[in-house]
């Protein structure tokens, strides 16, 4: 644990310093923010920047709101999952999140103090909506709608799902405002499997299931399913990570923990105070770098997006640049810029072109 005596960070490096935080999904396990969070805050860190995808979205939303950490936790104790999920069951996000919805029900972006935004994808399109704009309690409805659990979210018209579809750590939504610095949250949760498909009761599930339909193999095969759309989100984070390259990356070890343990919210929370406490002298590295550095001269630059991978790209922080029939287009790796190189007229359509993160009012 790195030792800052009695200056905050805020106190020694980051007075100017613009700082984004971006936390990622995780259902239960995402709880964990609030323990990141309240770190920087204690250091004297209040973020000008929240990105945040599902629960991580959920978790900023409260946080950008300017409520106290104390009051925060005191809401996320009263989240509760069913205690028996049955597949085919559609779950009321406000029974499960009933003091979130009193805290956020009312506001809109542009009433917090903080800027966030957060992360839905449109399940009609395929295509990432940043949401930044407008009534908050509907967008962050959206972030977590988890499909198979909850409906989606009818905002104008799209209709919305959970944004850890494409996005589990949105890193790059929180180039948004440029920021000196981007601190990501990563809930490293690789749980070893509990599938029972060797059990007796896997067996008759799946017996059963030859002969007619029922909810015990309904169930066996939604627990397969999550199993394996867990895998693919696990390979989606490292991902995203390569590819974004935070100045600042906390890893939070949560493979303990699963998606609906909200009861084990006091441990979860600790878990993220002590990975952040190990953090802060990377955060004082990166903090001393910038500060050498200078301010960053593209502050306030458009926003682009990667016509390959569809990942937003904020042009001082892309890793390639392509010239194409007069326009410039960024990438946020090389490997999408040869493929853009060599199949240009694939990615080149009307939505690939250089735009901003979309506003949904």
């Amino acid at each position: 644990m790195a030792e800052c005596g009695s200056a905050t960070l805020e106190s020694t490096l980051t007075a100017g310093r613009s700082i984004a935080v971006a936390l990622g999904g995780g259902g239960a396990r995402g709880l964990a923010h609030l323990g990141v969070l309240e770190v920087l805050e204690a250091e004297g860190i209040r973020p000008a920047f929240l990105s945040g995808t599902s629960m991580g979205g959920l978790v900023a939303a409260m946080w950008a709101t300017s409520s106290s950490a104390d009051d925060i936790i005191a809401a996320a104790r009263r989240f509760r999952f069913p205690g028996r999920f049955m597949p085919g069951r559609v779950v009321v996000w406000e029974k499960i999140f009933p003091s979130a919805a009193a805290l956020l029900r009312g506001k809109t972006f542009e009433d917090l103090p903080t800027q966030l935004v957060v992360s839905a994808v449109d399940l009609m399109t395929g295509e990432e909506i940043a949401l930044h704009s407008g009534p908050l309690l509907p967008a962050v409805r959206a972030t977590c709608a988890v499909p198979g659990v909850f409906a989606p979210e009818q905002i104008g018209t799209h209709c919305l799902v959970d944004g850890g579809v494409t996005n589990m750590l949105p890193v790059d939504l929180a180039w948004a405002c440029d920021p000196d610095i981007v601190i990501a949250v990563n809930i490293v949760a690789s749980p070893p499997p509990t599938l029972r498909l060797n059990s007796a009761y896997g067996r008759a599930a799946t017996a059963l299931g030859k002969v007619v339909p029922n909810p015990m193999t309904a169930y066996l095969a939604y627990e397969i399913a999550m199993r394996a759309v867990e895998i693919a989100l696990d390979r989606q984070r490292a991902m995203a990570v390569a590819m974004t390259g935070p100045e600042v990356l906390i890893d939070i070890d949560l493979s303990h923990v699963s998606v609906s343990d909200f009861d084990r919210l006091d441990e979860i929370v600790e878990a993220g105070r002590q990975a952040t406490r190990l953090g802060l002298s990377r955060l004082r590295e990166a903090l001393t770098t910038q500060v050498a550095g200078g301010d960053r001269s593209s502050a306030g630059a458009r926003l682009h997006i990667d016509p390959v991978c569809r990942m937003t790209v904020s042009p001082s922080r892309a890793r390639a640049v392509f010239e194409r029939g007069g326009e410039t287009y960024y990438f946020c790796s090389l490997s999408c810029r040869d493929t853009f190189a060599l199949h240009g007229d694939r990615y080149v359509t009307a939505n690939s072109t250089r735009a901003p993160i979309l506003r949904i009012r």
